[in-house]
């Protein structure tokens, strides 16, 4: 007999329902809804119920982290860029080019009042201590000691920095007051240290000191701003001797006695390691204070800016027009992984509603609708969404200090980061509930017989190929650098067009594979039976190998585009630099220079005739020394069609009727000025036959836009001396024992040129950080690839283990499951690199060709293949199929089949 149910023993009988009064109308069932659902039990402890499942925690925290990278690391990026800019510009120059400075021109004596008031505006103005320089801006005379006869005299700067002395080589030394006079001075007016000086008619000066020559020694970095002051870096330029004053009293005895004018400096000395756009502009700021309070105001003349101490304000301006150049292309790059990355916050609302269907579906079936249901994923996933937020902005953060363009970021940068990712959480956030309230709705409101609509088969991706045509035709017809004021900036259609083609034409390559990948995969899949369980997973479910295809393909190409440009382009500049200076330093010289084993173990000696004509043409003469040419200068292949080791053996061929063999290089590539092969040329006053013994299309030590003759110094006759003549000394290795070889022959140097001093390398830096920052964002969206591979593995993984307890007991071995997981993971991720790899290579050659970063000077951009990129791309997909394999083979054996199989039923 059954016993009657009721409540347990002890408690009290529920009250009893009133009747309902007829007529009245029910309670409807349906959705809850009002706030009194967030107090339930399920949303209230929501916040807790991630914790039981650490896959979805990990999901949505490196999707969280993933989002907050990409949307914060814009302006990390730009603050980093405007900083790196900066301290190239500021390295690039003198060591104290930086430094604030307000300077003051004056023909009366320096008073002890002048001196603190310049002093008291630097440090008022908040300004470190300065110290003093004066420079002079017109020369004084100096009589020496007559041997016989009238005393000599010369013309000669005076210099005055309070340390001075410390820099300079000593030969000997006077009175602790007075001059220092450079050695050839000293010989020319005939005295020695401590003797005195006629200041004209009535006055005389000591003779403090004498030291050598600071044109005859390599320029130490003190003297670096001071340089024109006895090098003469513009070759045409009569200098004077710098004689060097010991103190202030000492140049105001010499004004007193000569009236001639001097340009006060305050420097004040700062760290220039650590400027950033911000702090640069506020050292600006001051140092323009500081002159207001002088008195005074800042050079007006292009040279004063550009040269000396001081240049800050002009270093920041270009730095500010480099980062304004990028924000162009970076922040639609940053738009375009902060898009992708939302697409994985997408994903894991999805997973979330797979992971939750049977709670989902109880929900649902006590009437609780999809918007509760989403407020519920929500709950549950904020927490390690705003985890994952802060991770990924730390995680900008760090990359940003640690792969650059700099460690230094504008102090206010982070926290305007950390907006910015505070904003993509909550879109992120909105768009998970979204998916996760239509995902539940979708699992519990299937509409029976419901077809695919037509709209899915449409091949949208069309319409992002012809955005792409239309911006290609844009690009064709503009210029894909501009050069603004100097500096390069990157055309926003570099950026959006690979995107868009490489976009579209991936989706359509992988929509049109698909299609035939049954057909692929059903020879090998009669064979073995691993491949048989790849081949039926993947065509098993389409869309998803599509989507997985496509996600896959993308950061690929966009990564191996990224490197094509980005190697093309550096090796083009460093290509332009070292074709103009040989090598990668020239010290040049007007005096004669002989090959020593000094000058051959710094490099090679080259000798170059300025003034020379061909039939009535200006051309310029290079005399090498074939010997030693080849193992210092930079050639690449595409300069001729011949290697250099065979042009150099042609100008060492015997010469027919005293012809000396020369190659002729056009000033226009291709271009050949010469109808002949044998030529008549001019140097000066003297004349040279020569016989065309090869036509390079390039050649190192071309400089100017004029044809250039190659020729073996050795076998080149008398030259006039009034040719134009240059000796120079290339070199591939540090500039400072090829310095010392020249010295130490007693030729003076006029001029190093360097691959830094050919054109200002910083204004090009926009270039290559736009396809690095690029690059980074294929590293994204490699990261979201792997994320989406994730969690498609998750997803299908109670089908997986269901499939694979019914294998092992029809014979499957747990080896043979393993090679099939790599079979289906490998087919698709190599598929992906192939179409991948072929997509970069068609954008890059399509782009490459514009990217002529600067057209004045050759050569025409080189392609150059980034080996190392697709090395690391090939390494990746095989890393990443052999862990994702492994991690699903180990999630299969650790899994109770039996709660598997119970509820998938």
């Amino acid at each position: 007999m059954a016993r009657a149910s009721g409540p347990p023993a002890g408690e009290p009988l529920p009250a009893a329902t009133p009747p309902r009064r007829p007529g009245a109308p029910g309670r409807r069932s349906g959705p809850r809804r009002g706030a009194g659902v967030w107090l339930l039990p399920p949303w209230s402890r929501a916040p807790l119920l991630a914790f039981r499942a650490p896959a979805v925690i990990l999901a949505v925290l490196g999707a969280a982290a993933i989002l907050a990278c990409a949307s914060s690391s814009a302006g990390l990026f730009l603050s980093s860029a405007g900083a790196e800019a900066l301290h190239r510009m500021a390295a690039a120059d003198c060591p104290d080019a930086t430094y604030p400075t307000i300077q003051g021109y004056s023909e009366e004596q320096l008073t002890p009042s002048v001196q603190e008031q310049g002093r008291g505006s630097m440090t008022g103005a908040g300004l470190p201590g300065p110290y003093q320089v004066l420079a002079p801006e017109s020369p004084i005379r100096l009589t020496g000691r007559a041997a016989s006869g009238s005393a000599p005299d010369a013309a000669v700067n005076v210099f005055y920095r309070q340390d001075a002395v410390d820099h300079v080589r000593v030969l000997s030394r006077g009175p602790a007051r007075g001059l220092w006079l450079p050695d050839s001075l000293a010989s020319s007016l005939g005295v020695r240290a401590g003797q005195q000086l006629r200041l004209g008619k009535a006055s005389t000066i000591p003779v403090a000191g004498v030291y050598r020559e600071l044109s005859r020694e390599p320029v130490q970095p003190y003297w670096c701003s001071y340089a024109t002051l006895f090098a003469n870096t513009g070759g045409s330029i009569v200098l004077r001797p710098l004689v060097l004053a010991t103190d202030i009293g000492t140049v105001n005895a010499v004004q007193r006695a000569q009236l001639y004018g001097m340009t006060n400096y305050w420097v004040s000395p700062i760290d220039p390691t650590r400027l950033t756009l911000s702090s640069a502009r506020a050292l600006n700021d001051k140092q323009a204070a500081a002159y207001r309070a002088f008195g005074s105001s800042p050079p007006d003349d292009l040279a004063s800016r550009l040269s000396g101490t001081g240049q800050l304000p002009v270093f920041t301006e270009q730095a500010g027009l480099i980062r304004s150049g990028l924000r162009a292309p970076v922040l639609p790059i940053a738009l375009g992984g902060t898009l992708l990355a939302l697409l994985l916050i997408g994903a894991a609302g999805s997973y979330w509603a797979d992971r939750r269907a049977g709670e989902v579906r109880l929900l649902s079936a006590r009437g609780v609708g999809p918007a509760a249901l989403a407020g519920k994923a929500v709950a549950e996933l904020a927490a390690p969404a705003a985890v994952g937020t802060l991770l990924g902005w730390l995680a900008a953060g760090w990359l940003v200090r640690s792969l650059g363009p700099s460690r230094y970021v504008d102090p206010g940068a982070p926290a305007r980061a950390l907006l910015v990712a505070g904003a993509a959480l909550v879109a992120g956030l909105a768009l998970l509930a979204l998916v996760a309230g239509r995902r539940a709705r979708a699992a519990t409101e299937v509409t029976i017989g419901a077809r695919r609509g037509r709209l899915a088969a449409v091949p949208w991706e069309l319409a992002l190929l012809a955005a792409a045509g239309g911006c290609y035709l844009a690009l064709r017809r503009g210029q894909a650098v501009v050069l603004t004021r100097g500096v390069a900036q990157v055309n926003l259609l570099v950026v959006t067009f690979p995107l868009l083609f490489m976009a579209g034409s991936a989706v359509l390559l992988v929509r049109l594979l698909v299609l035939a990948l049954p057909a692929a995969l059903r020879r090998p899949a009669r064979r073995w039976p691993a491949w048989y369980l790849a081949s039926r997973r993947v065509t098993a479910a389409r869309l998803v190998t599509v989507i997985l295809l496509a996600a896959a393909t993308m950061p690929i190409a966009v990564g191996v585009y990224a490197a094509g440009l980005t190697q093309t382009t550096q090796y083009t500049l460093d290509s332009k630099a070292r074709l103009f200076v040989g090598g990668n330093s020239s010290i040049n010289s007007v005096d004669p220079l002989r090959r020593t084993p000094a000058t051959d173990r710094a490099g090679t000696v080259v000798t170059r005739y300025q003034y020379a004509s061909l039939d009535g043409q200006r051309v310029i003469v290079l005399a090498i020394d074939p010997d030693t040419f080849a193992a210092t200068t930079f050639w690449d292949r595409r300069y001729a069609d011949q290697p250099l080791a065979t042009l150099l053996d042609r100008l060492r061929q015997p010469s027919a009727g005293g012809r000396v063999p020369a190659l002729v290089v056009a000033a226009d590539a291709g271009h050949t000025p010469v109808q002949d092969d044998q030529l008549r040329i001019t140097l000066g006053h003297s004349t040279e036959q020569l016989t065309v013994a090869g036509v390079p299309r390039l050649f190192p030590g071309r400089r100017l836009p004029l044809p250039m003759l190659v020729v073996d110094a050795a076998r080149l006759g008398q030259v006039d001396p009034h040719a134009g003549t240059v000796n120079e000394l290339w070199t591939r290795g540090p500039v400072d024992p090829a310095q010392a070889a020249v010295v130490a022959q007693g030729a003076r140097i006029f001029d190093i040129a360097d691959l830094v001093t050919v054109f200002n390398v910083a204004n090009f830096l926009g270039i290559s950080w736009t396809f690095g920052y690029l690059s980074a964002l294929a590293a994204l969206v490699g990261l979201v690839a792997i994320g989406g591979l994730l969690l498609y593995l998750e997803t299908r993984q109670r089908s997986r283990i269901a499939a694979y307890a019914l294998g092992r007991r029809m014979g499957l071995t747990r080896a043979t499951h393993l090679r099939s997981l790599l079979a289906e993971l490998g087919t698709l991720l190599i598929t992906a690199l192939v179409l991948g790899t072929g997509l970069a290579a068609a954008a890059v050659l399509l782009v490459y060709r514009q990217l002529n970063v600067d057209p004045d000077r050759p050569p025409a951009p080189l392609l150059t293949v980034p080996t190392a990129a697709l090395i690391g791309a090939g390494i990746i997909v095989v890393v990443i199929t052999a862990l994702a394999a492994a991690y699903a083979q180990r999630a299969a054996d650790r899994t109770n089949v039996a709660e598997v199989l119970r509820l998938g039923a």
